[in-house]
């Protein structure tokens, strides 16, 4: 199972995300492989205004215990947390899994048609 956290910065915390950083980025490699991928949300500007990370773990406590331990988190710099159960289809171990789903949806689609 996977979780989705995104995470938003409060407005003028620049400063202190730059001090944190290192901090952050030993708290995501302590975590690794159960990250699935990582990165910043960025505006046009390419300025960061969060964090977003993908969780391979069991249950959505563990994906919230991850950010709640979080170095940006502990300081205060964090504005709003979600953390969402995520359904991947790709990449995906099956490599059918779109065809799969497409089947699905052209069915369930021609059924709301016909009712």
């Amino acid at each position: 199972m996977s979780y989705i956290v995104r995470a938003y910065f409060r407005p003028g915390v620049a400063a202190s995300r730059l001090k944190l950083r290192p901090d952050h980025i030993r708290h995501v490699m302590s975590a690794l492989p159960g990250i699935v991928c990582a990165g910043a949300l960025c505006g046009e500007d390419q300025l960061p205004r969060g964090l977003f990370l993908v969780l391979d773990c069991q249950r959505r406590q563990q994906a919230e215990a991850f950010i709640a331990d979080e170095p940006y988190h502990r300081a205060g710099l964090l504005e709003r947390v979600e953390v969402e159960r995520l359904i991947q289809f790709a990449p995906h171990p099956n490599p059918r899994i779109l065809h799969e789903e497409l089947e699905r949806a052209v069915d369930a689609a021609s059924r709301a048609t016909a009712g």
